[in-house]
């Protein structure tokens, strides 16, 4: 009997080993994977933080010019052309009335009155710029001076205003009514203040203040004397008198 030889076992890898592997492998292509995702997005990264520090600045700028131009619907300068004479503050009363008919006036469906109630202050001026004249005979100054102008808008004391409003038989539009009312209300101030009315009430305020206007000129320009000069008579060009003054120098 013969003996028979045999080479050594080889074991197989067993299953600790391939899960070994396989985590190795997915380790390696996760490091690459991640390598390759970083170096694409570093360049989009710069570019974030480039647009954030840009941000701030471009906000800013973008939010003062909307600012600016909401703030700022008109700008008006006088250029030191204005002189400013009186101030007038009266209570005005504005209405507005809505009636309604039907069937050619015959059938009355009634009257929505509504009314506003409120304080309003007018100013008045004259342009430096316009034409004067100063004529020195003996010891009075006269001078003709421009023309009173209202200084627009009038402003209104909203605190103490009034406003009430009724509808008349079968009419329910009182709120509409007042609302149009108010809409108006700046605009019929603004005619009220160049009425002739409201320039004759102040009138003399406004000759007594060109009149020192007119002296602290002459002051200024050392063309008065207390025992020299002793009257300054004033005339505004739409007054009888100034075409009168100009007939005589003519």
């Amino acid at each position: 009997m013969s003996d028979k030889v045999t080479g050594p076992s080889i074991k197989k890898p067993g299953c600790l080993a391939t899960l070994g592997l396989t985590m190795l492998a997915a380790l390696i292509i996760a490091v690459i994977v991640g390598w390759k995702f970083l170096d694409a997005s570093s360049g989009l990264a710069k570019r974030g933080l480039s647009f954030l520090e840009d941000l701030p600045e471009k906000f800013q700028s973008q939010h003062i010019t909307q600012t600016f131009r909401e703030s700022v619907t008109r700008i008006d300068s006088s250029h030191g052309d204005i002189l400013e004479l009186a101030t007038l503050e009266s209570d005005e009363t504005i209405s507005k009335y809505d009636m309604k008919t039907m069937f050619n006036d015959i059938v009355y469906l009634g009257t929505t009155v509504s009314e506003i109630r409120v304080p309003a202050v007018y100013r008045f001026h004259l342009k430096l710029s316009d034409d004067w004249k100063l004529n020195t005979e003996e010891n009075v100054v006269t001078v003709i001076a421009p023309v009173i102008r209202p200084s627009l808008p009038p402003a209104i004391r909203t605190d103490r205003m009034e406003k009430k409003s009724e509808s008349g038989w079968l009419r329910f539009n009182k709120e509409e009514n007042l609302a149009e009312l108010e809409k108006s209300l700046t605009p019929t101030l603004e005619r009220r203040a160049g009425s002739p009315g409201k320039i004759k009430q102040v009138r003399e305020a406004c000759r007594k203040s060109v009149a020192e206007y007119v002296k602290n000129w002459l002051l200024k320009e050392r063309q008065w004397k207390q025992d020299g000069l002793a009257a300054i008579v004033v005339v505004f060009a739409d007054e009888p008198e100034a075409a009168d003054l100009a007939k005589m120098k003519a």
